[in-house]
């Protein structure tokens, strides 16, 4: 989430064709109240009038309350800063490299785990997943975690703060979620679908996966692959959510940038050290079973073989999600009413959709994994993002998000009791992934040039002054 003390900086060295008349704005030149001069406001495609106003007076208000944090990332992140980064180096470009870390690891784990579960050997016999893949993603994660908490520090060192650098590693970190989810089910072997799938239900029913008692409470590993790739990402918009009402951003004791992301690193590292069928294992259950055993106690007799490694890792996080859910759903609700559902919706629409589509139809996760956690990122990217900016220029957030309309259609059709064909659905998932994250990609380019216009900063330069950067 970045360094939660102040919001990092933000400049890009790039031209502003976003704005469609050359005027320039009204500017806060960084005094605090905006001053009225004699230019016109530009008009611009996505900033309104009323954006172009409020954006450069935004304060960020947040707190990370980790106690790793404070003690161990926070300083060490501070260290970095003052004895390792140039002054010339702007804070955005410390997210970017961070950020290009967890992208050369996705990609690298994508290569040798197309299918995401190509680690776990029971299924996997054609070829060994070289194991230095997962000791690269824990370093990745760690180089990101630190980096992230270094841009806000740089910012203040250098006098660069501004609201495009929180939108900036706001972003980044929503785009993330996707890698980090994807690299765990790598490392650990879990098949996103029926182990009868690939191995016929004669030899499927011996596999691990029909014994665990975390895979037949949820229905099927297929459900435990879909928890882990969407809840770190209703985790993240909660968070948001809750600040765009409360206008203040506060993580828990225990969340994900601080504790969250290093225990990720360590799955990863062990996934190295012991290989990925460790997590396929039941040896911590057996052996705290084993010890109490030995005590007299016989109560967790029945869990013997039935526990996996990596059921006690999804466990904790559901244990983690329930304590976000809790301590910030109920309070904003009873306090902003209906505004508050209002402004869910689209996330539990995007949510309820996609788990439906998934349990609709089984082996899509199998056919078409990468597929669709690029989708399903994509979508999750357009509409955090745009709750985030929505907060800072404190304009009322949209509940229909127009992108998503092609899966809910979808969605709405399979539960309808329509069959498609699987090359069809495919093939539909494919041009969809497509198509979407070009329009991101145009969107987020006019929204930075845009920002920076009414900035009067660049994204990625901190030193080449920006020509609106002093205007009276």
């Amino acid at each position: 989430m970045g360094d939660l003390t102040t919001p990092t900086t933000s400049t890009e060295t790039s031209d502003t064709s976003s704005v469609s008349t050359s005027v320039d704005a009204n500017h806060n030149t960084g005094g605090g109240e905006n001053k009225t001069d004699n230019y016109t406001s530009p008009q611009y495609y996505y900033l309104s009038p009323n954006a172009v106003k409020r954006l450069p007076n935004y304060q960020y208000n947040g707190a990370d309350l980790s106690q790793l944090y404070k003690h161990v990332l926070s300083p060490l992140a501070g260290w970095c800063v003052d004895h390792l980064t140039p002054t010339w180096l702007a804070p955005n470009t410390i997210t970017s490299i961070g950020l290009c870390w967890m992208i050369s690891s996705y990609c690298i784990i994508w290569y040798f785990c197309p299918a995401l579960y190509e680690a776990n050997t029971d299924m996997n016999s054609e070829y060994v997943v070289p194991s230095a893949i997962f000791l690269l993603n824990g370093w990745a994660m760690l180089i990101y975690q630190t980096l992230d908490n270094m841009d806000g520090k740089q910012a203040r060192k250098t006098g660069s703060s501004s609201p495009l650098g929180l939108l900036f590693d706001h972003g980044c970190d929503a785009l993330n979620s996707i890698f980090g989810s994807a690299n765990w089910i790598a490392a650990m072997g879990l098949l996103p679908g029926s182990v009868n799938v690939l191995l016929g239900e004669e030899v499927g029913g011996a596999n691990v996966q029909h014994r665990s008692y975390l895979s037949e409470l949820l229905g099927g590993d297929v459900m435990i692959a879909t928890f882990i790739i969407f809840s770190p990402m209703l985790a993240f918009y909660i968070s948001t959510w809750e600040q765009y009402f409360t206008g203040k951003l506060v993580l828990p004791p225990f969340n994900g940038p601080s504790e969250g992301l290093l225990m990720g690193a360590s799955l990863s590292f062990i996934s190295y050290f012991y290989g990925p069928m460790f997590w396929q294992q039941t040896t911590w259950t057996d052996g705290i079973i084993a010890f109490l055993g030995d005590k007299g106690i016989q109560i967790f007799s029945a869990m013997e073989g039935r526990v996996r490694n990596l059921d006690i890792v999804v466990v904790s996080s559901i244990l983690a999600l329930v304590q976000e859910l809790l301590g910030k759903v109920p309070s904003v609700i009873r306090s902003y009413g209906k505004e508050a559902l209002r402004t869910l919706l689209p996330h539990i629409v995007f949510l309820i959709s996609s788990i439906w589509i998934i349990m609709a139809d089984s082996t899509i996760l199998l056919r078409i994994p990468r597929t669709l956690c690029h989708l399903f990122s994509g979508l999750f990217v357009e509409h955090t993002t745009q709750i985030m900016l929505d907060h800072m220029v404190e304009e009322k957030f949209s509940s229909f998000r127009w992108v998503m309309l092609p899966q809910v259609a979808l969605a709405v059709a399979m539960a309808a009791g329509m069959v498609f064909p699987n090359e069809s659905v495919d093939s539909f998932f494919i041009a969809y992934a497509i198509g979407l994250w070009v329009y991101l990609a145009v969107k987020i380019k006019v929204h930075v040039n845009e920002i920076c216009d009414v900035l009067g900063i660049w994204c990625f330069d901190i030193v080449s002054p920006h020509p609106k950067s002093k205007r009276d």
